[in-house]
């Protein structure tokens, strides 16, 4: 079984500032929230947590950037950051701000592009706001994947794992488990997020599925449950026959499946 692991970036890189994170002190521990108020520490920009994470765990998984903030900030503020990890072998994809029409994907996903010097390839819709009719666009500019599919946000429910392929040759990949739906839907504490998440895991590999999607948002790796990213990533490459790969990785395994079967 594959585990598609992935990341969206929500935040600019400079974060929501202060007023915003210690109106949300309870998220974190006291030591962070002294940060904040002594050194204007952005605890929302978790990227370099997460990348030291997996360089120790030896994997690479997805991160899906915006083209633009909710303050104005252009991705290219992260553009450094983003040629790093996608030398260092993670993927880069593409978090659609507005995916209301053909154009303002492309404009989004062409200024992405600008910025990593590279095409990109996957697609996941801020918020998962992205209609059938709208993803119909993503495979006319170049998309191979897109992961912005949910069925059910209190529960493991399985069919939001595997692959859905659509006529246009476009592949989703349903998010399985997010980290916000978690601990606010399924009403998970810290301690027992992962043995949840393991359950779901082989639960889903004893049914056959192949393909499991995790949304691990980079701004909540230093919150209260947010960060046991660390235990649980252990935790599922302790399991038997499970392989941890980014989006691009998963398109080409769920292509080949597809081959076999029209064989």
């Amino acid at each position: 079984m594959y585990v598609f692991m992935s990341h969206d970036v929500d935040w600019p890189r400079s974060g929501p500032g202060d007023e915003h994170v210690l109106a949300r002190r309870e998220r974190f521990e006291d030591s962070i929230i002294e940060r904040v108020k002594s050194e204007h520490f952005n605890p929302y920009h978790g990227v370099p947590y997460i990348v030291d994470i997996e360089k120790e765990f030896n994997i690479r998984s997805t991160f899906f950037f915006r083209a633009s903030f909710d303050n104005g900030q252009s991705v290219a503020a992260y553009e450094d950051e983003i040629k790093g990890l996608f030398n260092g072998g993670w993927e880069i994809g593409l978090h659609i701000n507005n995916a209301a029409s053909f154009e303002s994907i492309e404009s989004e996903k062409l200024l992405l592009e600008e910025v990593l010097g590279s095409k990109t390839f996957g697609s996941r819709a801020h918020y998962l706001r992205i209609s059938d009719s709208q993803i119909a666009y993503l495979r006319q500019l170049g998309f191979l994947y897109d992961s912005s599919l949910n069925f059910s946000k209190e529960k493991f429910d399985i069919r939001n794992t595997g692959h859905l392929d659509r006529r246009d040759g476009l592949v989703v990949f349903p998010i399985t488990f997010m980290d916000a739906y978690l601990f606010t839907y399924s009403k998970l504490s810290e301690e027992n997020v992962s043995e949840f998440v393991i359950s779901g895991l082989n639960s889903a590999r004893d049914s056959g599925v192949k393909f499991v999607t995790i949304l691990w948002h980079d701004n909540s790796i230093l919150m209260r449950g947010g960060r046991v990213y660390r235990s649980l990533l252990e935790k599922i490459l302790e399991i038997d026959d499970v392989r941890v790969v980014r989006g691009v990785d998963a398109y080409q395994l769920a292509l080949q499946d597809l081959r076999s079967e029209s064989k």
